[in-house]
């Protein structure tokens, strides 16, 4: 079967999806009916602290939270050749033993190991793995490049949401200015000082950037804003 042509029309249809979760939901649906696997996690990806946060599983038809799930890539070569080369790759028997950090214990019930990293151009927003695949997975190079393809047209769907959501009006300016020195380094407490404003008042600030940005924390927020050109 021939994945690209059924993705790119599929993927297509989750760019008119009313909000970014359901955009997600129905990708990670596309993501498990286009290709032989029995389960999907995404987790977001990022460059600061190599820190990968878990966002949502797939398996067996049921939708799970997994904010909880947090790694340092750095730690994990499964998952960091993957983002460094951005392209999907695929990992079983003893290669799989052998690039796991002793640091992690794998389920005896693992065997193999898919991950799909989800990327426009030089910028990984996350990626998908896959720890099951169907009794009729035939894993080779052009099933990898078809995934390839997928997370490439995915990260660059993410890319469009974000930047079509990219006015830095979302902000406003002492918004903006907290957040740009937490980002420089600044404590609490310093930025308090600085802007002549009370320690709770700058972390009512940083709450408020964090829920008009979408993001989990505050560095979270923070890489969204190095992604929506907020900061440089």
């Amino acid at each position: 079967m021939n994945y690209s042509t059924t993705i790119l029309h599929r993927l297509q249809e989750l760019e008119t999806c009313p909000s970014q979760e359901r955009q997600i939901v129905k990708m990670m649906e596309l993501y498990m009916e286009c290709f032989p696997v029995k389960d999907a996690y995404l987790f977001r990806y990022s460059s600061i602290g190599f820190l990968a946060e878990g966002v949502i599983s797939l398996v067996d038809g049921k939708i799970q939270y997994i904010h909880d799930d947090r790694y340092d890539v750095r730690t994990l070569s499964t998952i960091l050749d993957p983002i460094q080369k951005r392209k999907a790759m695929y990992y079983e028997g003893l290669e799989l033993f052998e690039k796991t950090s002793s640091h992690y214990v794998i389920d005896r019930d693992v065997s193999c190991f898919l991950i799909t990293p989800l990327f426009k151009g030089s910028m990984v927003y996350g990626y998908i793995y896959s720890l099951r695949l169907k009794e009729s997975a035939k894993m080779g190079q052009n099933l990898l490049a078809d995934l390839t393809g997928f997370g490439n047209r995915v990260g660059k769907m993410i890319h469009s949401s974000l930047h079509s959501e990219g006015d830095s009006n979302i902000l406003s300016k002492r918004e903006l200015e907290v957040m740009s020195r937490i980002a420089e380094g600044n404590t609490t407490k310093e930025i308090a000082d600085t802007l002549g404003i009370s320690e709770l008042t700058v972390k009512q600030y940083v709450k408020l950037a964090v829920k008009k940005l979408n993001a989990t924390n505050r560095v979270h927020a923070i890489t969204e804003m190095f992604r929506r050109g907020f900061l440089s």
